[in-house]
């Protein structure tokens, strides 16, 4: 352990403020996190409504795993906050037998003992007649999933570093690392003009990851995703408990629940043209309306709903889709979080004691392996000179 240590976290999204309240929860103390807007800032990957929990990951039972890790975590982190960051919604998949989701999906929860069955096409109608599942052949129900209500567990972690002493700071960006030596503490160059030093440093920039860390050449790519909001559909039919939480090959979709204004949320999950994380971009017309076609047809009552908003957010992708959770090569104080791909929000929690793991140099709860920079060495051609 490190008592004394200054430990700064750039980044306040999931996985930084989680992070920090990790470090915090067992005992360290001189925890900073430095924010370059605000917490739950509306450009940030975290901000919103709410964010899918599912154990669904094809035949990949090591991602299975971590949710149930993860959902333990965040009904403790309910108890101990005393607010509602969780609602069970159940989660409908409809597929195809020869799709590689669907039904190596549903052998692996069934094989972690999870609550899921198989339904036919009619037994599916029945119960679910809001969809159309004439194109799937292959349907299961969960019901162990959910909405994490995302900027209530952003704005509950806040509040949880600062009652145990951390210190958050808003409106305060990072522009330039100096580690030039070990032997000196790291110095963090703000655009204020002022530098704060470190000696332990964890990056979670999300989008930004590239600008603090540009000479390490991360595989990682920034997309823009486009999130549909539909107004005018009946709480009775497509309220929590009565429609479920869904996934139907990219697209997926929450029921109207808590803090949405009474709108049903559904977009794609494909991945969108690559961006600048920096530039404001006009919305892409043709990417939504391809998207509200698809929802159409897997939702005919859409057809009477009016789309009341359209959001958009931003992707971290790595090539296989795993999360980057590594130190620099260069420097083992430096630790960063990347490739989060979209689907990383359910996970912050345990992400945050992972990395807290790697700070403290302390047992991971989960094997780190999978995770390093190290897999996309030959590809990629890392370089592992000094951030300057």
């Amino acid at each position: 352990m490190l008592p004394q240590q200054n430990i700064v976290i750039v980044g306040a999204g999931i996985v930084g403020l989680s992070t920090a309240y990790a470090l915090l929860a067992q005992g360290m103390r001189n925890v900073t996190v430095l924010e370059q807007e605000v917490v739950d800032h509306a450009r940030s990957s975290s901000h919103g409504f709410s964010r899918l929990l599912r154990f669904e990951y094809g035949s990949d039972a090591f991602y299975s795993n971590m949710v149930r890790l993860s959902l333990k975590r965040w009904k403790t982190l309910e108890r101990v906050a005393g607010r509602t960051l969780y609602t069970p919604t159940g989660l409908l998949v409809l597929g195809n037998e020869d799709d590689t989701f669907t039904q190596s999906s549903y052998r692996v929860i069934r094989g972690l003992g999870l609550p899921a069955e198989q339904l036919a096409k009619e037994d599916c109608r029945l119960r679910f007649p809001q969809f159309d599942t004439r194109p799937y052949d292959a349907l299961h129900y969960n019901h162990e999933a959910g909405i994490l209500h995302a900027s209530t567990c952003l704005q509950t972690l806040r509040d949880l570093v600062l009652d145990f002493g951390g210190e958050i700071y808003e409106s305060c960006r990072v522009t330039r690392l100096s580690n030039d030596s070990q032997l000196r503490p790291i110095y963090l160059h703000l655009s204020s003009g002022s530098e704060i030093a470190a000696d332990r440093l964890v990056l979670a920039t999300g989008s930004w990851a590239h600008r603090l860390l540009v000479d390490l050449h991360l595989p990682v790519r920034i997309t823009r995703q486009y999130l549909l909001y539909f107004a005018g559909l009946p709480f009775s039919s497509y309220g929590a408990g009565t429609f479920p939480a869904f996934i139907a090959g990219d697209l997926y979709g929450f029921p109207i629940h808590q803090g949405c204004n009474g709108w049903v949320k559904a977009t794609s999950h494909e991945f969108g043209l690559p961006i600048d994380p920096d530039k404001v971009t006009p919305p892409d017309d043709q990417v939504i309306a391809s998207i509200n076609r698809q929802l159409h047809e897997l939702l005919p009552v859409l057809n009477h709903a009016e789309i009341a908003h359209i959001d958009s957010c931003m992707y971290d992708v790595s090539p296989d889709e795993d999360f980057i959770l590594d130190c620099l090569p260069c420097d083992p104080r430096v630790i960063f979080a990347t490739g989060l791909s979209g689907h990383g929000f359910k996970f912050g929690l345990l992400l945050g004691e992972m990395l807290s793991s790697l700070v403290c140099n302390t047992h991971s709860p989960v094997p780190l392996d999978r995770f390093r920079l190290s897999r996309f060495a030959h590809s990629w051609g890392q370089q592992t000179t000094s951030v300057a």
